[in-house]
Order: C-alpha cells, then sequence, then structure tokens
C-alpha cells in the first residue's frame, strides 16, 4: 500500500470514527468533524442530492445524539487515482444501528497534504443487498 493510500485510508476511519462519536450524541465534535472539509466540499448523498458544506454542517448538528448505538465500519479503501498529493479513493461503509444495516460504496477525493487532510468531494451509493 501506498504512503498516500495509507494517508487517505487513515482519513477515512478517522472522519467516521468522529462521525460516529456525533451521531452517538458528542455534539462537541462537530467543530472536529468539519475541521476535516476544504471549504469547497460537496457531498453527493444516496439519494443524489447535492450538499454544501453548510449543509453538511446542519446535517451533523441535526443528527448529533439522533443514532445512538450506531457502529460504522469502513472496509475496502482503494485508490483510484492520485493527483499529486489528493487522492480519489474508493471505500465500503457499513452502518449497524440495532437490527438496521446499510451498506454503502463512497468515492472521496482527499488532499492529503494538509493536517488534517481535507476532504473536497464525497458521493455516497447504497448497495442493494
Amino acid at each position: 500500500m501506498s504512503e498516500l493510500t495509507e494517508q487517505a485510508s487513515h482519513s477515512v476511519i478517522v472522519l467516521h470514527e468522529i462521525i460516529t462519536d456525533v451521531f452517538n450524541g458528542d455534539g462537541s465534535k462537530i467543530p472536529q468533524l468539519l475541521g476535516h472539509f476544504a471549504p469547497e466540499f460537496t457531498m453527493i448523498t444516496p439519494a443524489g442530492k447535492t450538499l454544501s458544506l453548510d449543509e453538511v454542517a446542519a446535517l451533523f448538528t441535526r443528527l448529533s445524539g439522533e443514532r445512538k448505538g450506531v457502529v460504522i465500519t469502513i472496509e475496502r479503501c482503494q485508490l483510484i487515482a492520485q493527483f499529486g498529493q489528493q487522492a480519489v479513493i474508493q471505500y465500503h461503509e457499513l452502518q449497524q444501528q440495532g437490527d438496521h444495516c446499510t451498506d454503502r460504496v463512497s468515492l472521496a477525493v482527499i488532499d492529503c497534504a494538509c493536517n488534517p487532510p481535507r476532504w473536497h468531494y464525497l458521493q455516497e451509493t447504497m448497495v442493494v443487498n
């Protein structure tokens, strides 16, 4: 695994650890979470809606504490492309809360030259079983 792949994969894992904390009620971590996103960050939700960074901030503020007990597992991080220190990485995200489980494949563009790495783009696609 290349150093860039390791950095991007680590960023994916760290970000989702923070998201798990926010979902479980630790709203104090929202500023830390948002620090991982570039100002021009864009997210495409599984439903196809485009969200700006401000909309993502509002989403996590609303969801803070709303998914108590959720466990997020990241698997199969794979570097798709790189441009200098920017990585395009694909990963599988499993969310489990009680008996409910969702699986999504995500594609992210992450600038690993920053500390912490800055996410510029995220697109999530639900996996249908």
